[in-house]
């Protein structure tokens, strides 16, 4: 064993528990846990991923489980010995790969690790009785039980959507996601891309109606590749790219002379990027480069872009998060960005900038029931409460884009959320309130597409 290197499911234990007391997001926990140099293996960083991630994301159905076995409700029990009896149930019934008799056997080693020797025949003896008279999943009759969600949200979406797409967004939660990232067409023609990525023992697949769009497997973290931090491509989902192929529709429709972007919430960047990489190859072709290409910047004359009326701003509400935006318009190389800290809910214009944009990019913060699947502790973090507050603030947000919108400019409108107060109550204020008028709407629910949940709307000043 590497000197300072614990056992992957010790360290597993740790995460959980570290997370149930501090509240802190889990991916920000296990990245933590496992960077640096302490599991050198790709095997161990990726079973502690993996046993992690899933009892968060099981929690429901493992309690469920664990309360049919034991004559103590897990709600009772110590933090310790219910966390290893959530990771010792997941691995029994998710993780074929583990013999049950080292489920059972680790467990004890680590109640007893963690001087609980008294309680490790408790532990040893719910493992045994679930090893012993099994389990099937399928058997539970509460969808929300079966495929592990807060009853609350589950009914909502039944409230909205009827029971049957209910349970399918819900099912939905518990699939493992695909990886999607988009060329930067400012750099590399996507065929050439994907042969890269070929030489190196990824899989890419191309994506329908979306010839710079690949998904991905075959590799672990993406941004250790050399064509990533060329600026090559980037990771985005593929219900995300849909503001980019609007963007992309709304330049081409109009021809502009100049057009200016606003991003309201941009971090970590990827709409803005996207934007970017398209408002670039546009100049291109405009100054006489045509529209194919196979690498290597535009030609700009030597001009500044935004002396020529064309930009894209990007702003969000914390120094953090512009500098996450700045990171990939560096290495993607979109000098076209700007960046800067704003809190889009304040309202606080600059001067000059009042009905300044073309086009505004409102993807705002949202209860982000769409991204559940993806991220595997959201759906333990939102509240009831949060959605009417949600709404609020979106719509201050937006009270405030439309004073930065010239007469006859475009607001896109977007959240990756999928709850009747965010999307379709939205559109009604957007178009009865403000006065915008609806040129294009779309929801995606889980499950449905290839992508993420997502909604968008495309409006006209």
């Amino acid at each position: 064993m590497t000197k300072g290197r614990k056992d992957p499911r010790e360290t597993a234990l740790d995460i959980l528990l570290r997370y149930e007391k501090s509240g802190e997001k889990l991916n920000s926990v296990i990245q933590e846990a496992i960077r640096g140099d302490i599991y050198p293996e790709k095997k161990d960083r990726a079973f502690i991923k993996i046993l992690s991630e899933g009892t968060v994301e099981r929690r429901i159905t493992l309690d469920y489980v664990i309360d049919r076995f034991s004559n103590v409700r897990t709600g009772k029990m110590k933090p310790l010995i219910r966390t290893v009896l959530r990771i010792g149930v997941y691995q029994l019934l998710f993780m074929d790969a583990v013999p049950p008799h080292a489920v059972c056997s680790e467990s004890v080693r680590l109640v007893k690790k963690r001087h609980m020797t008294g309680l490790s025949g408790f532990v040893n003896g719910v493992l045994r009785s679930i090893v012993r008279e099994g389990f099937d999943i399928d058997s539970i009759p509460e969808p929300h039980i079966r495929y592990s969600c807060p009853l609350w949200i589950f009914e909502k979406l039944k409230k909205e959507y009827g029971k049957e797409k209910a349970v399918d967004i819900i099912r939905s939660f518990t699939v493992p996601q695909r990886v999607y990232i988009r060329t930067n067409i400012t750099r590399i023609a996507p065929e050439e891309l994907e042969k890269r990525l070929k030489e190196k023992g990824l899989e890419p697949e191309k994506v329908i109606k979306r010839p710079y769009a690949f998904s991905i497997s075959g590799f672990g973290d993406l941004s250790n590749l050399d064509e990533f931090r060329e600026g090559l491509f980037s990771v985005q989902d593929i219900s995300s790219m849909s503001i980019g192929d609007e963007v992309r529709e709304l330049i081409s429709m109009d021809r502009p002379e100049s057009f200016r972007i606003l991003d309201l919430c941009a971090a970590p960047g990827g709409k803005a990027c996207h934007s970017a990489e398209i408002l670039k190859c546009y100049l291109y072709e405009k100054e006489g480069g045509g529209a194919d290409r196979r690498g290597g910047s535009p030609a700009l004359g030597g001009s500044d872009p935004e002396d020529d009326g064309f930009s894209v701003t990007a702003r969000d509400i914390s120094e953090k998060k512009r500098l996450l935006i700045e990171e990939n318009k560096e290495r993607l190389g979109l000098d076209l960005i700007k960046t800067a800290v704003f809190d889009a809910a304040k309202g606080d214009i600059a001067q000059g900038e009042r009905e300044y944009y073309d086009l505004i990019i409102a993807d705002l913060p949202c209860s982000g029931l769409g991204v559940t699947g993806r991220k595997n502790d959201l759906k333990y973090r939102v509240e009831p409460a949060d959605i009417p507050a949600l709404q609020k603030l979106q719509r201050d947000i937006l009270s405030n884009a439309d004073s930065l919108l010239k007469d006859g400019a475009y607001l896109i409108y977007s959240v990756c959320t999928v709850t009747r107060e965010e999307t379709a109550e939205q559109d009604s204020w957007i178009r009865e309130s403000l006065g915008f008028r609806r040129l294009k709407e779309k929801l995606i629910l889980p499950g449905e597409g290839e992508g993420d949940g997502f909604y968008y709307a495309v409006y006209i000043k």
